[in-house]
């Protein structure tokens, strides 16, 4: 295995070289030690300093005192991990938006600072830019979305004016959330359990390309990542089956590609974590959460600040495909930007006040999270939705919830943000 190297240049930067094959094409002992290995690296950086280091780390239950360092290290700043970090709101919006960027590298492989890869190139960057046939969420997926949150919070709570205690997030938001996704996938009602499982254990997947795993997560996001392919390629293929003419029988489910519903299964995720962040929020500010169950028109806009001030993906990691100049720096062809979509929408310059959540903020939507160039775009409007309903459908059951205990949230997570459990009680 190639040793950790120093670039020859005058940033001096310590970096694991990447995996250079895929997850599946390496045995347990070269695949463990490139992920320790890894991991001693950005420990050792964040130990010497480096905040964006300290957020590869994903130590810490808030990572924005991070983000506020690198803000002060000016809207472009590089990183000895190899990365160039974008916090300010205007770069980020320049480099989320440009052609010069792509997720992996020119050839379609990882990049020193892309930890390793599960397929030909990234996942991610497979789907980016497909027309993924449930990207955006239609009238009919509402109409099922809406349906399954509440029988699903019925299920958990059948007697609204008795007082409940719950675990939010695996209680209500994930199952709720999960079924949701399957209904509008079109997965068959008698493998969703195994969908359900399969995207339980892709949770890690997007960090796991920037932040190393144990091995044993990795070899069980890999077998899941083979077995949901299968699993929804087999609810294509029986989709299209019901009709004579081999054309789907259920155009809400059948319109669906099997690549593009990989990417709205991995969307999965990021709706229950906005979900999740959006409650906490909320109820951390109890007179937001009055005013959302007594107008629940709000849930929209209570989406979007939430978008703003703690996303579901934190940051978008990109390379440079065509030589380009960023903030007065030369990047060749090859690099590795970090873009801060979480620092980005709190940057002072575009948002007033902007460590404060407000349901009322009028330009909450200028916010980069789930950036529609991004790989993350195609699913946004389904993320969207999923989390306005839960919104609503909570906001109408328990308009008394409140918080009952700590929050437990994930390590080793710098990309996806959002609590694993939230005791409440109603």
């Amino acid at each position: 295995m190639a040793e950790p190297t120093v670039s020859d240049d005058l940033t001096g930067a310590l970096t694991q070289p990447p995996l250079g094959r895929t997850v599946r094409a390496v045995a347990d002992r070269e695949l463990g030690t490139h992920l320790l290995e890894t991991r001693g690296i950005h420990w050792i950086h964040a130990a010497n300093g480096d905040p964006y280091a300290a957020v590869l780390r994903g130590q810490s239950d808030d990572p924005y005192p991070e983000y506020e360092r690198l803000r002060a290290r000016g809207p472009l700043s590089f990183s000895p991990t190899g990365s160039w970090v974008v916090s300010g709101h205007a770069l980020a919006a320049g480099v989320l938006s440009s052609p010069d960027f792509g997720v992996s590298g020119a050839d379609g492989g990882p990049v020193a600072q892309q930890v390793l890869s599960y397929g030909e190139g990234c996942p991610l960057e497979h789907e980016r830019g497909l027309p993924a046939a449930r990207g955006a969420a239609e009238s009919g997926d509402r109409a099922v979305v809406e349906r399954v949150h509440r029988e699903t919070l019925e299920g958990l709570a059948p007697d609204p004016s008795a007082a409940y205690a719950f675990e939010l997030v695996g209680g209500f938001v994930r199952p709720a959330v999960t079924a949701a996704t399957a209904a509008v996938l079109g997965v068959p009602a008698d493998r969703r359990a195994e969908f359900g499982a399969l995207v339980e254990q892709l949770r890690p997947l997007s960090d796991s390309l920037l932040a190393p795993q144990s091995l044993r997560t990795v070899r069980a996001a890999d077998d899941a990542l083979a077995a949901l392919t299968v699993l929804l390629a087999d609810s294509a293929a029986d989709t299209s089956a019901d009709s004579p003419d081999g054309s789907p029988a259920d155009a809400s489910a059948g319109s669906l590609r099997p690549d593009g519903a990989l990417l709205s299964a991995l969307g999965v995720s990021a709706a229950v974590q906005l979900t999740g962040n959006a409650v906490l929020a909320l109820l951390a500010h109890p007179g937001q959460w009055k005013e959302l169950c007594e107008r629940p028109g709000l849930a929209p806009a209570a989406v979007e600040e939430t978008l703003r001030f703690d996303p579901p993906v934190q940051l978008d990691a990109r390379v440079v495909r065509t030589e380009t100049e960023l903030a007065g720096r030369r990047l060749p062809v090859g690099a590795h930007v970090v873009v801060l979509t979480a620092a980005a929408g709190r940057d002072p310059e575009v948002f007033t006040d902007p460590e404060r959540f407000d349901l009322a903020r009028p330009d909450a939507a200028a916010h980069l999270a789930l950036h529609p160039a991004g790989p993350y775009g195609p699913v946004a409007s389904l993320v969207r939705l999923q989390a306005e309903v839960a919104l609503r459908t909570l906001a109408g059951r328990f308009p008394g919830l409140r918080q009952a205990g700590p929050v437990l949230r994930p390590r080793r997570a710098p990309v996806g943000r959002g609590p694993l459990s939230v005791p409440v009680s109603a």
